[in-house]
């Protein structure tokens, strides 16, 4: 058993299998009425390629978690926080009881209840995540989300994975936000990003180091221990991913929703094996949000106390991430 559940010739040790896959594509290729096909016509949800299943994201949040049962077949599930319909509803009071009346959806009515889904998760994302959101869909260079990795420090002695999978459920996690593919001289190297708002206390201290430089440097740490696995994850994602690109790009042709955004080439060699895949260890901080005034002002300050703290930290900043195309692009040194 594998976190309650059977191990088949389904399971994947990084990525998800081909039966999956394959069982997805028979739900992209239905005519009319598919969960599936609806979440592929839109092109402001990411997918993400976990351990034998897939997160759909909006702005942080994973309003589908779609599962391989076992045996190839998919089970989509979602919080019940992303049921709430957008609608005037109200709830009556009777005898200490709230009857919902309808204030949550039980079924799923198609493109409606995605909506609905994807406004609740819109509603509960906060600043941050819903900045970096556009700089993520506009980046065919990302090639993974809200990523979980157990600490370094932490992970002797518990057997667990470069994908969060652990014996312990209360053991400590670092999460990044973005991994990125770029050239580095012959290979290809996963690259990893820190999203901070520029009002996020993390990046000034009054006295002393700002927060965010510790969490770099732990991050490192953390990076550096699971390279291995990482590099297996994803090649594995990267496989995965060109064949939900073309899931992708068939339903939204056969729907005439337009053409998505194309896949990188970087992911079809790595992929292939075309190419030769390495961990960057330093994960990169971004910074957004910030005017005008503030660049000139405040955000020149923050950069001077994390050069001075950590000269190796790597920074972007972008005023405003919803036009912030080059986020991902190699940057220089403070």
């Amino acid at each position: 058993m594998v976190g309650g559940r059977r191990v088949t010739d389904s399971d994947s040790s990084y990525g998800v299998s081909d039966a999956f896959l394959d069982h997805l594509d028979q739900l992209a290729r239905q005519n009319s009425g598919s969960w599936w096909r609806d979440v592929l016509k839109r092109d402001d949800v990411f997918l993400a390629v976990r351990r034998n299943s897939l997160n759909v994201y909006y702005r942080g949040g994973s309003i589908f978690r779609i599962d391989d049962r076992g045996d190839g077949t998919a089970s989509p599930k979602t919080h019940v926080k992303y049921l709430v319909r957008q609608q005037q509803a109200l709830a009556e009071l009777v005898d200490g009881e709230f009857r919902p009346n309808g204030i949550g959806w039980t079924h799923y009515a198609g493109q409606e209840t995605l909506r609905d889904m994807i406004r609740a998760a819109s509603d509960l994302a906060g600043a941050e995540k819903s900045g970096l959101h556009p700089m993520i869909m506009g980046s065919p260079a990302v090639v993974d989300v809200e990523i979980a990795l157990g600490r370094a420090q932490e992970r002797e002695g518990n057997g667990s994975m470069a994908d969060g999978a652990g014996s312990s459920a209360n053991r400590s996690l670092d999460r990044l936000d973005v991994a990125t593919l770029e050239r580095q001289g012959t290979d290809i190297a996963v690259v990893f990003h820190e999203a901070k708002h520029f009002t996020n206390t993390a990046l000034r201290a009054r006295s002393g180091v700002p927060a965010v430089v510790g969490q770099l440097r732990r991050y490192r740490s953390t990076l550096s221990h699971h390279t291995p696995a990482l590099i297996a994850r994803y090649q594995a994602a990267c496989r995965a991913i060109l064949r939900l690109g073309a899931m992708r790009r068939h339903v939204r042709s056969d729907s005439g929703a337009g053409v998505p955004l194309p896949c990188d080439p970087m992911v079809q060699e790595v992929a292939t094996g075309n190419a030769g895949l390495t961990i960057d260890p330093k994960p990169r901080l971004i910074i957004f949000g910030f005017d005008a005034d503030q660049k000139k002002g405040q955000l020149q300050v923050i950069l001077n106390a994390l050069k001075t703290a950590d000269p190796n930290v790597m920074v972007y900043a972008a005023g405003d991430p919803s036009s912030a195309g080059g986020a991902f692009r190699p940057p220089t040194k403070l």
